[in-house]
């Protein structure tokens, strides 16, 4: 991959399978992320083809980036290899569901207190800390920290690349992983969960874990931000006046939304937010 890496940016994963097109839901985070800093870090986004992928991610994307060939367990595997993918020697991970609605400049400062730094809190529409426990039961139940990496930040360097690889190596090992804890036997793996892990068996590196409230977003799954299974954007009254006024119930998002439902990102949005760039 990049073996000169430089500079601090913004990275995604963007790798379609037949149920979701994620491409399109990185076209439409890179557009949210422009239409909204000022002062812009380059983009990169990590799909399954650069030759044949959405030919728009290429007019936002500084880096696009083909996956690997390597043997993984799933799609959420790829990050493990986050260090060797990012032409970055500082990166910002960001889920490619993710909408931005503010100016996260200002953010990097407190990234840069760490080598690692993850999310340890979610909002809801109020802007308020969400009541996550419907999912973070079984984060709770190990005493695991409740970390989330749908924004993330790592500096490259050999700590950060030793947790990356034991990340790896608890995807390659899942199902013995697993049953050195509690109720996760139903569970696929996934980058929260492995991450989460990985972070509490490497107790030697000081990782951004403490509740903050830096980085956030706001977190609009069912019965976090919304009392019901149905999706959101179905449910609560909502509109986007401009990439900086998302409002949700009578109430402006001052964080990023992490919409969750991928038929959010519709062709109508998107065109609302290439006007606006």
């Amino acid at each position: 991959m990049f073996k000169n890496k430089k500079g601090i940016g913004i990275l995604t994963f963007a790798l379609n399978n037949d149920n979701c097109d994620y491409e399109k839901l990185a076209y439409l985070l890179a557009l949210s992320y422009l239409a909204t800093n000022k002062h812009k870090l380059p983009l990169a986004v990590v799909v399954n083809d650069d030759t044949t992928c959405m030919n728009e991610l290429h007019d936002v994307y500084q880096y696009v980036i083909k996956r690997s060939s390597r043997s993984t367990v799933n799609a959420m595997h790829h990050e493990a290899f986050l260090m060797q993918y990012t032409p970055f020697s500082e990166t910002i991970k960001i889920e490619s569901d993710m909408l931005i609605t503010c100016d996260i400049n200002h953010w990097i400062k407190h990234f840069r207190l760490w080598d690692i730094c993850f999310t340890t809190q979610v909002y809801d529409f109020d802007n308020k800390i969400a009541d996550d426990k419907k999912y973070r039961k079984y984060i709770k139940a190990n005493n695991l920290p409740n970390t989330y990496n749908g924004i993330m930040y790592a500096r490259y360097c050999e700590q950060t690349d030793t947790y990356f690889r034991h990340v790896d190596t608890i995807f390659k090992n899942w199902e013995t992983k697993i049953k050195q804890y509690r109720m996760f036997d139903n569970f696929p793996p996934s980058t929260d969960f492995a991450m989460s892990m990985a972070c509490n068996e490497m107790k030697d590196i000081n990782f951004g874990i403490n509740p903050t409230g830096l980085p956030g977003f706001i977190h609009a799954k069912p019965w976090i931000t919304h009392k019901s299974e149905s999706p959101w954007h179905k449910t609560l009254k909502w509109s986007i006046a401009d990439p900086n006024t998302v409002i949700v119930n009578g109430v402006k998002a001052n964080l990023p939304v992490h919409y969750y439902d991928k038929h959010f990102c519709t062709e109508r949005l998107i065109k609302q937010y290439e006007q606006a760039i």
